[in-house]
């Protein structure tokens, strides 16, 4: 009889230690897709990785829109926007105004060479990513050669690019271009 209550004992003690367990490493583990894209494509010969594009509409009656987009390089984020307009020229260190709820603004130069494709690409520094980690943004306006373009940012936008550059932090690039295929077995009939 002192047999089976050790055993009963012990079997209760480990079930009730398994679920112990396994409920604090369920709450410890929090998951979300960052929909982070590597291709074997190359930037200025490096590997990157970029994250889903936002679409944004500009505040004015022509309905023009731009796509902006976070990636990675050499363990740096860039912020890519793409006003998806024709002939819309863009130099080289003309500002992108990046405005918070809070009031403040912060400056973006463009890195990327004269272009009327309307590309802009910025190499964001710690202190702006952690600028646009901690603060709501409300607009984003972009500077060209013939007019200003406004985007005003919204809630779901603001989580986005939260949720994007805190995945892109964390992210690795790869450093290959090698793709390995599962081969599937031949099966005849």
């Amino acid at each position: 009889m002192k047999i089976y209550k050790i055993i009963f004992l012990s079997l209760l003690f480990s079930v009730f230690f398994s679920k112990a367990q396994k409920a604090s490493s369920d709450s410890a583990y929090v998951s979300f897709d960052c929909e982070i894209v590597q291709t074997k494509q190359k930037l200025d010969k490096k590997f990157f990785a970029s994250t889903s594009a936002l679409h944004l509409r500009a505040n004015n009656e022509e309905y023009s829109y731009s796509t902006l987009q976070l990636g990675k390089r050499n363990n740096k984020i860039f912020m890519y926007i793409h006003i998806l307009a024709n002939n819309v020229c863009i130099k080289k260190d003309k500002n992108v105004d990046i405005y918070f709820k809070s009031g403040e603004v912060i400056t973006l130069k463009n890195e990327y060479p004269l272009n009327c494709e309307g590309f802009f690409a910025k190499q964001l520094k710690k202190k702006e990513l952690e600028k646009l980690k901690a603060n709501e943004i409300t607009l984003i306006k972009v500077y060209t050669y013939e007019k200003n373009y406004e985007y005003y940012v919204s809630d779901i936008d603001n989580y986005n690019i939260d949720n994007q550059t805190d995945c892109l932090s964390s992210y690795k690039v790869k450093k290959t271009d090698e793709v390995k295929i599962k081969k599937q077995k031949n099966t005849k009939e």
